[in-house]
């Protein structure tokens, strides 16, 4: 049976990079690689919360299996040059980049700072592009063409609608839209796919926290009953990162049970 069709071997001989990848949504992207067969390495900026993410990865990895980490912030040009050198020296040749490391909070415009604007620019938008430069930068130079290079950026459905309180993280996210789409333009010409993937309201450990009253009534506003699952965007990354979806490029790839269609 070939990989396209078997998913739980749709990426073997692959190797991924993680940004934001130690809980939530990073996490659950990168286990779902790691079951259908990939290498992984998985990047964020608290070590602590790497190690344990990387034990939990390694309890689903097949016997030779790689699950490394590295510690980033994406924020600091710097940090990421530096995170590609060990991927460089250490990993090998990049099949993904999943750039997912983003944050955001519920501000009133009123209420908006300076720094609270600029903080989330530098690292939802800004960090994102250093990211996929370095890993776009690489794939295109291969003189293989045909190997499966392949970008994908964690978008989110605020960047369509409109919600009070978003218009600093909802931006953010909109920008990295249209970054996939001319991203994608120009380097479909050397091989590289960039795609996004767009979550809805989304059960992580995070959300379930912050406030499970209000989390619960959201999820009942999904036109499909609930909120989404880590394993639901782990899903739709394997697919746009998989030779599988080679022929797929500069779509934004929404997984939110309808909740974007109110």
């Amino acid at each position: 049976m070939s990989n396209e069709h078997n998913p739980t071997a749709a990426l073997d001989g692959q190797r991924a990079l993680v940004t934001g990848a130690s809980e939530g949504i990073g996490l659950g992207i990168a286990e779902a690689l790691v079951r259908a067969g990939a290498d992984v390495m998985i990047a964020a900026r608290r070590r602590t919360q790497l190690e344990t993410a990387q034990k939990e990865l390694q309890n689903v990895a097949r016997p030779g299996q790689r699950v490394d980490i590295v510690e980033v912030d994406i924020r600091q040009p710097e940090s990421v040059a530096a995170m590609f050198d060990r991927v460089d020296a250490e990993f090998g040749d990049l099949n993904i980049l999943v750039a997912n490391a983003g944050s955001g909070s519920m501000v009133p415009f009123l209420e908006m700072t300076e720094e609270i604007w600029q903080s989330t620019l530098d690292l939802n938008l800004s960090g994102t592009f250093r990211c996929c430069h370095q890993a776009a930068t690489r794939m295109a130079a291969r003189a293989d063409k045909q190997q499966n290079a392949a970008v994908l950026v964690v978008s989110s459905i605020r960047a369509l609608g409109t919600r009070p309180g978003t218009i600093h993280y909802a931006t953010t996210k909109a920008g990295l839209n249209q970054f996939v789409r001319v991203a994608a333009y120009e380097l479909a010409e050397f091989g590289v796919r960039v795609n996004a993937l767009s979550p809805g309201i989304t059960a992580t450990p995070m959300a379930l926290e912050r406030n499970p009253d209000t989390f619960a009534k959201m999820a009942a506003t999904v036109p499909m009953g609930r909120a989404g699952t880590v394993e639901d965007m782990g899903a739709a990354a394997v697919y746009l990162s998989s030779p599988a979806a080679g022929f797929v490029t500069g779509v934004n790839h929404i997984v939110d049970g309808g909740e974007s269609l109110y």
